[in-house]
Protein backbone atom coordinates (compact mmCIF):
# COMPACT_ATOMS: atom_id res chain seq x y z
CA UNK A 1 0.00 0.00 0.00
CA UNK A 2 2.86 2.51 0.95
CA UNK A 3 4.64 2.14 -2.14
CA UNK A 4 1.18 2.46 -4.04
CA UNK A 5 0.76 5.74 -2.69
CA UNK A 6 4.37 6.71 -3.29
CA UNK A 7 4.02 5.51 -7.20
CA UNK A 8 0.89 7.64 -7.30
CA UNK A 9 2.92 10.76 -5.90
CA UNK A 10 5.58 9.84 -8.10
CA UNK A 11 2.91 10.08 -11.59
CA UNK A 12 1.14 13.21 -10.03
CA UNK A 13 4.64 15.37 -10.19
CA UNK A 14 5.74 13.80 -13.52
CA UNK A 15 2.51 14.53 -14.64
CA UNK A 16 2.59 18.29 -13.12
CA UNK A 17 6.02 19.24 -13.43
CA UNK A 18 6.71 17.22 -16.64
CA UNK A 19 3.97 19.49 -18.56
CA UNK A 20 4.93 22.32 -21.11
CA UNK A 21 4.67 25.55 -20.03
CA UNK A 22 3.37 28.44 -21.85
CA UNK A 23 3.50 32.12 -20.92
CA UNK A 24 0.82 34.55 -21.65
CA UNK A 25 1.34 38.59 -21.20
CA UNK A 26 -1.85 40.20 -20.43
CA UNK A 27 -3.03 43.66 -18.82
CA UNK A 28 -3.32 43.71 -15.49
CA UNK A 29 -6.83 44.99 -16.06
CA UNK A 30 -9.17 44.16 -18.60
CA UNK A 31 -11.87 41.32 -19.51
CA UNK A 32 -9.43 39.27 -20.82
CA UNK A 33 -8.67 38.60 -17.06
CA UNK A 34 -11.79 36.90 -16.33
CA UNK A 35 -11.34 34.04 -18.81
CA UNK A 36 -7.65 33.18 -17.88
CA UNK A 37 -8.97 33.17 -14.26
CA UNK A 38 -11.32 30.54 -15.00
CA UNK A 39 -8.73 29.01 -17.25
CA UNK A 40 -6.39 28.81 -14.40
CA UNK A 41 -8.99 28.54 -11.30
CA UNK A 42 -10.09 25.12 -13.19
CA UNK A 43 -6.87 24.10 -13.71
CA UNK A 44 -7.75 23.92 -17.63
CA UNK A 45 -4.13 24.00 -18.47
CA UNK A 46 -3.03 20.84 -16.95
CA UNK A 47 -6.17 18.96 -17.83
CA UNK A 48 -5.39 19.82 -21.43
CA UNK A 49 -1.14 18.85 -21.24
CA UNK A 50 0.47 22.06 -20.65
CA UNK A 51 0.93 24.91 -17.15
CA UNK A 52 0.37 28.54 -18.36
CA UNK A 53 2.05 30.94 -16.51
CA UNK A 54 0.72 34.74 -16.75
CA UNK A 55 2.53 37.36 -16.61
CA UNK A 56 0.93 41.14 -15.86
CA UNK A 57 2.10 44.04 -18.10
CA UNK A 58 1.34 47.52 -17.96
CA UNK A 59 0.10 48.68 -21.03
CA UNK A 60 -0.43 47.38 -24.97
CA UNK A 61 3.06 48.70 -26.10
CA UNK A 62 4.77 46.62 -22.96
CA UNK A 63 2.52 43.37 -24.42
CA UNK A 64 4.23 43.37 -28.21
CA UNK A 65 7.89 43.96 -26.66
CA UNK A 66 7.60 41.17 -24.19
CA UNK A 67 5.93 38.96 -27.10
CA UNK A 68 8.80 40.56 -29.73
CA UNK A 69 11.52 39.68 -27.20
CA UNK A 70 10.41 36.48 -26.28
CA UNK A 71 9.75 37.38 -22.43
CA UNK A 72 6.19 35.74 -23.42
CA UNK A 73 4.83 33.28 -25.74
CA UNK A 74 1.56 34.41 -26.37
CA UNK A 75 -0.06 37.99 -25.58
CA UNK A 76 -3.87 39.53 -26.66
CA UNK A 77 -4.10 42.31 -29.21
CA UNK A 78 -6.09 42.42 -32.75
CA UNK A 79 -4.51 41.06 -36.48
CA UNK A 80 -4.41 44.69 -38.07
CA UNK A 81 -0.79 44.93 -36.21
CA UNK A 82 0.06 41.18 -36.96
CA UNK A 83 -0.40 41.60 -40.47
CA UNK A 84 1.58 44.71 -40.29
CA UNK A 85 4.54 42.87 -38.59
CA UNK A 86 4.60 40.23 -41.02
CA UNK A 87 4.59 42.90 -43.77
CA UNK A 88 8.02 43.58 -42.04
CA UNK A 89 9.26 40.19 -41.76
CA UNK A 90 7.94 39.32 -38.18
CA UNK A 91 6.45 36.12 -38.21
CA UNK A 92 3.33 36.48 -35.79
CA UNK A 93 -0.31 34.74 -36.68
CA UNK A 94 -3.98 35.51 -34.61
CA UNK A 95 -6.42 33.31 -33.67
CA UNK A 96 -9.87 35.36 -32.35
CA UNK A 97 -10.72 35.75 -28.89
CA UNK A 98 -13.64 37.76 -29.06
CA UNK A 99 -16.13 39.40 -31.74
CA UNK A 100 -17.08 41.87 -29.12
CA UNK A 101 -16.40 45.13 -31.20
CA UNK A 102 -17.10 49.23 -30.40
CA UNK A 103 -20.69 50.11 -31.51
CA UNK A 104 -21.66 54.22 -31.55
CA UNK A 105 -23.36 55.06 -28.60
CA UNK A 106 -26.14 57.41 -27.62
CA UNK A 107 -27.39 58.67 -24.19
CA UNK A 108 -30.88 57.88 -23.02
CA UNK A 109 -32.14 61.33 -23.70
CA UNK A 110 -31.18 62.05 -27.36
CA UNK A 111 -33.04 62.31 -30.03
CA UNK A 112 -31.03 60.88 -32.96
CA UNK A 113 -32.66 58.44 -35.46
CA UNK A 114 -29.81 58.05 -37.75
CA UNK A 115 -25.86 59.06 -37.91
CA UNK A 116 -27.14 62.21 -40.27
CA UNK A 117 -28.51 63.59 -36.81
CA UNK A 118 -25.55 63.85 -35.04
CA UNK A 119 -24.72 66.32 -37.74
CA UNK A 120 -22.63 69.44 -36.28
CA UNK A 121 -22.07 67.42 -32.29
CA UNK A 122 -19.55 65.97 -30.75
CA UNK A 123 -18.36 62.31 -30.89
CA UNK A 124 -16.89 60.44 -28.53
CA UNK A 125 -14.14 57.93 -30.32
CA UNK A 126 -11.45 56.01 -27.50
CA UNK A 127 -9.10 53.83 -29.88
CA UNK A 128 -7.86 57.38 -31.73
CA UNK A 129 -7.85 58.63 -34.69
CA UNK A 130 -7.79 54.47 -36.54
CA UNK A 131 -10.17 53.39 -34.28
CA UNK A 132 -11.52 50.49 -36.06
CA UNK A 133 -14.87 51.14 -34.87
CA UNK A 134 -14.77 54.38 -36.26
CA UNK A 135 -13.42 53.45 -39.42
CA UNK A 136 -16.22 51.07 -40.17
CA UNK A 137 -18.32 53.63 -38.92
CA UNK A 138 -17.01 55.95 -41.44
CA UNK A 139 -17.72 53.18 -44.42
CA UNK A 140 -21.02 52.29 -43.16
CA UNK A 141 -22.04 56.55 -43.17
CA UNK A 142 -20.35 56.47 -47.25
CA UNK A 143 -22.27 53.25 -48.50
CA UNK A 144 -25.52 54.20 -46.57
CA UNK A 145 -25.82 58.28 -46.82
CA UNK A 146 -23.05 58.96 -49.56
CA UNK A 147 -21.14 61.36 -46.92
CA UNK A 148 -17.65 60.79 -44.39
CA UNK A 149 -19.48 60.94 -40.98
CA UNK A 150 -16.02 63.08 -39.98
CA UNK A 151 -17.43 65.62 -41.70
CA UNK A 152 -20.56 65.99 -40.60
CA UNK A 153 -19.80 65.67 -36.69
CA UNK A 154 -16.54 66.96 -34.60
CA UNK A 155 -14.30 64.32 -33.05
CA UNK A 156 -13.46 63.62 -29.64
CA UNK A 157 -10.84 61.70 -29.00
CA UNK A 158 -10.09 60.24 -25.32
CA UNK A 159 -9.63 57.51 -23.30
CA UNK A 160 -12.81 54.72 -22.42
CA UNK A 161 -12.69 55.75 -18.82
CA UNK A 162 -13.03 59.66 -19.83
CA UNK A 163 -15.90 58.80 -22.65
CA UNK A 164 -17.72 56.59 -20.05
CA UNK A 165 -17.92 59.19 -17.71
CA UNK A 166 -18.77 62.03 -20.40
CA UNK A 167 -21.73 59.46 -21.87
CA UNK A 168 -22.71 59.06 -17.88
CA UNK A 169 -23.15 62.65 -17.05
CA UNK A 170 -25.14 63.97 -20.29
CA UNK A 171 -21.76 65.87 -21.23
CA UNK A 172 -21.39 64.19 -24.38
CA UNK A 173 -24.44 62.41 -26.83
CA UNK A 174 -22.91 59.81 -28.53
CA UNK A 175 -19.70 58.10 -28.68
CA UNK A 176 -17.67 54.84 -30.03
CA UNK A 177 -16.83 53.23 -26.85
CA UNK A 178 -15.00 49.99 -25.78
CA UNK A 179 -17.82 46.91 -25.22
CA UNK A 180 -17.54 46.55 -21.77
CA UNK A 181 -18.10 50.45 -21.05
CA UNK A 182 -20.84 50.24 -23.30
CA UNK A 183 -22.00 47.69 -21.44
CA UNK A 184 -21.30 49.23 -18.32
CA UNK A 185 -23.72 52.31 -19.72
CA UNK A 186 -26.66 49.78 -20.47
CA UNK A 187 -28.35 50.12 -17.56
CA UNK A 188 -28.45 54.07 -17.45
CA UNK A 189 -30.23 54.20 -21.18
CA UNK A 190 -27.04 54.36 -23.80
CA UNK A 191 -27.66 52.42 -26.56
CA UNK A 192 -26.37 51.67 -29.87
CA UNK A 193 -27.83 54.35 -32.84
CA UNK A 194 -26.46 51.84 -35.40
CA UNK A 195 -26.08 48.30 -34.15
CA UNK A 196 -23.90 45.89 -34.93
CA UNK A 197 -25.10 44.00 -37.01
CA UNK A 198 -26.99 46.66 -39.17
CA UNK A 199 -23.25 47.97 -39.57
CA UNK A 200 -21.92 44.26 -41.04
CA UNK A 201 -24.86 44.46 -42.94
CA UNK A 202 -24.58 47.22 -44.83
CA UNK A 203 -21.26 47.05 -45.63
CA UNK A 204 -21.47 43.31 -46.82
CA UNK A 205 -20.10 41.31 -43.89
CA UNK A 206 -22.60 38.10 -43.32
CA UNK A 207 -19.63 36.46 -40.39
CA UNK A 208 -18.75 37.67 -36.96
CA UNK A 209 -16.24 40.07 -37.37
CA UNK A 210 -13.31 40.02 -34.62
CA UNK A 211 -10.23 42.00 -33.89
CA UNK A 212 -9.14 41.21 -30.57
CA UNK A 213 -7.24 37.40 -30.51
CA UNK A 214 -4.72 35.32 -28.84
CA UNK A 215 -1.30 36.03 -30.50
CA UNK A 216 1.83 34.54 -31.02
CA UNK A 217 4.89 33.29 -33.02
CA UNK A 218 4.00 31.55 -35.84
CA UNK A 219 7.10 29.46 -36.39
CA UNK A 220 7.01 28.53 -32.45
CA UNK A 221 3.07 27.13 -33.03
CA UNK A 222 3.95 24.90 -35.95
CA UNK A 223 6.80 23.31 -33.65
CA UNK A 224 4.64 23.00 -30.86
CA UNK A 225 1.11 22.75 -32.75
CA UNK A 226 -0.41 20.78 -29.62
CA UNK A 227 0.49 22.85 -27.12
CA UNK A 228 -0.71 25.89 -29.34
CA UNK A 229 -4.10 23.66 -29.84
CA UNK A 230 -4.17 22.40 -26.35
CA UNK A 231 -4.33 26.35 -24.62
CA UNK A 232 -6.85 27.20 -27.42
CA UNK A 233 -8.92 24.49 -26.57
CA UNK A 234 -8.47 25.44 -22.69
CA UNK A 235 -9.74 29.05 -23.41
CA UNK A 236 -12.76 27.71 -25.29
CA UNK A 237 -13.42 25.67 -22.23
CA UNK A 238 -13.69 28.75 -19.96
CA UNK A 239 -15.63 30.22 -22.48
CA UNK A 240 -17.97 27.49 -22.27
CA UNK A 241 -18.21 27.33 -18.43
CA UNK A 242 -19.27 31.49 -18.53
CA UNK A 243 -21.93 30.98 -21.12
CA UNK A 244 -23.23 28.45 -18.53
CA UNK A 245 -22.08 28.85 -15.18
CA UNK A 246 -23.21 31.88 -13.05
CA UNK A 247 -21.60 30.33 -10.23
CA UNK A 248 -18.63 31.16 -11.63
CA UNK A 249 -19.71 34.48 -12.24
CA UNK A 250 -20.41 34.95 -9.07
CA UNK A 251 -16.91 34.13 -8.15
CA UNK A 252 -15.12 36.51 -10.50
CA UNK A 253 -17.64 39.12 -9.98
CA UNK A 254 -15.01 41.15 -7.50
CA UNK A 255 -12.45 41.52 -10.48
CA UNK A 256 -15.23 43.08 -12.85
CA UNK A 257 -16.14 46.50 -11.92
CA UNK A 258 -19.61 45.65 -11.23
CA UNK A 259 -20.66 48.28 -8.48
CA UNK A 260 -24.78 46.52 -8.99
CA UNK A 261 -26.62 43.90 -10.40
CA UNK A 262 -27.83 45.44 -13.38
CA UNK A 263 -24.09 46.23 -14.38
CA UNK A 264 -23.02 42.66 -13.70
CA UNK A 265 -25.40 41.77 -15.77
CA UNK A 266 -24.77 43.76 -18.52
CA UNK A 267 -21.59 43.24 -18.51
CA UNK A 268 -21.92 38.93 -18.55
CA UNK A 269 -24.84 39.85 -21.37
CA UNK A 270 -21.96 41.43 -23.21
CA UNK A 271 -19.27 39.28 -22.94
CA UNK A 272 -21.36 36.05 -23.77
CA UNK A 273 -22.38 37.68 -27.25
CA UNK A 274 -18.90 38.28 -28.25
CA UNK A 275 -17.83 34.58 -27.67
CA UNK A 276 -16.59 33.14 -30.90
CA UNK A 277 -17.50 29.14 -31.22
CA UNK A 278 -16.12 28.46 -34.56
CA UNK A 279 -13.54 29.96 -37.04
CA UNK A 280 -13.46 28.66 -40.24
CA UNK A 281 -12.23 29.77 -43.52
CA UNK A 282 -15.36 31.61 -44.15
CA UNK A 283 -14.83 34.11 -41.17
CA UNK A 284 -11.23 34.84 -42.41
CA UNK A 285 -12.83 35.54 -46.33
CA UNK A 286 -14.96 37.92 -44.38
CA UNK A 287 -11.85 39.43 -42.82
CA UNK A 288 -10.60 39.82 -46.05
CA UNK A 289 -13.46 42.05 -46.77
CA UNK A 290 -12.83 43.71 -43.79
CA UNK A 291 -9.27 44.97 -44.10
CA UNK A 292 -10.09 46.53 -47.70
CA UNK A 293 -12.36 48.48 -45.97
CA UNK A 294 -9.88 49.45 -43.22
CA UNK A 295 -7.18 50.03 -46.00
CA UNK A 296 -9.31 52.44 -47.73
CA UNK A 297 -10.45 54.48 -45.09
CA UNK A 298 -7.39 54.47 -42.60
CA UNK A 299 -4.50 54.11 -45.50
CA UNK A 300 -0.76 52.91 -44.92
CA UNK A 301 -0.50 55.06 -41.50
CA UNK A 302 -3.07 52.65 -40.09
CA UNK A 303 -2.18 49.22 -41.60
CA UNK A 304 1.81 49.74 -41.88
CA UNK A 305 3.35 48.16 -45.10
CA UNK A 306 0.86 45.91 -46.00
CA UNK A 307 -1.24 45.49 -48.69
CA UNK A 308 -2.87 42.95 -48.51
CA UNK A 309 -4.48 40.30 -45.56
CA UNK A 310 -1.50 37.28 -45.72
CA UNK A 311 -2.87 34.28 -45.51
CA UNK A 312 -0.53 33.33 -42.50
CA UNK A 313 -1.95 36.51 -40.20
CA UNK A 314 -4.56 33.45 -38.74
CA UNK A 315 -3.69 30.09 -37.42
CA UNK A 316 -5.75 27.74 -38.88
CA UNK A 317 -7.56 25.80 -35.89
CA UNK A 318 -11.63 25.17 -35.81
CA UNK A 319 -11.68 22.61 -32.52
CA UNK A 320 -14.91 20.63 -32.03
CA UNK A 321 -16.59 21.32 -29.02
CA UNK A 322 -19.95 20.47 -27.61
CA UNK A 323 -21.69 23.87 -26.60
Amino acid sequence: MKYKVIIILFLCLVNLYGQDKLRIGILAYGTVNWEIDVLKHNKLDNKNGFDLEVVALASKNAQAVALQSGDVDIIVTDWIWVNSQRATGKDFTFYPYSKSIGTLNITANSNAKTLLDLKGKQLGIAGGVYDKSWLLYRAYCKRKYNIDLKDIVEPVYASSPILYQKMLDNSLEASINFWHFNAMLEPKGVKPLVDVDELLSALELDKDVSFVGWTFNRDFALKNKQLINSFLDATLQSKKILNSDNQEWNRIRKDMNATDDETFEALKSGYKKGIIKEFSQENIDNLIKVFKILLEEGGSNFVGESTSLSDETFWKYNPKLDW
